[in-house]
């Protein structure tokens, strides 16, 4: 594995800021009812975005962790289809989509692909499976930020 592993962590930057500025929390408070203050927002992605930078680093020391890569090929790949998805059945723009269409997904296909040509058929399943696994917590996780600053749901 080279230095292009940072792509993830460098075009997460980029994806938040168009979410952030987008409007993604006020817009997830008009479809699910559900208050999303900025600052757990923010905080929530914080973390996260550790979490895909300090991947990225543990790959770039050992290669033996390599499907970390395909997990995070499968979490990029995952967002960017759900921005698209949702752009298409709300018939609006997503806040997320530019960056998720444009950089998230080649770069998750391109690091799945990669994955699959040079782990074995296990090792990939395991990045896959890890990858999905980390996207369904993500929500998850982000609710606890929202809960713990005072977000919830609010009154229909």
């Amino acid at each position: 594995m080279g230095p292009w592993i940072f792509l993830f962590p460098a075009t997460y930057l980029a994806h938040i800021a168009e979410e952030y500025w987008g409007g993604l929390p006020a817009r997830t408070a008009e479809i699910t009812g559900f208050a999303v203050p900025e600052a757990a927002f923010l905080a929530a992605n914080a973390v996260f975005w550790v979490l895909m930078a300090t991947a990225a680093g543990l790959v770039l020391r050992r290669p033996s962790r390599a499907p970390l890569v395909v997990a995070l090929a499968t979490i990029v790949t995952i967002n960017a289809t759900l921005h698209a998805g949702g752009a298409v059945l709300t018939a609006s723009y997503s806040p997320g989509l530019v960056t998720g269409v444009l950089l998230w997904l080649p770069l998750g296909v391109v690091a799945l692909v990669r994955g699959h040509r040079v782990l074995s058929e296990r090792n990939f399943r395991s990045g896959v499976l890890t990858g999905v696994v980390a996207h369904v917590l993500v929500p998850l996780v982000g609710v606890g930020f929202l809960l713990a600053l005072g977000g919830g749901w609010r009154a229909a």
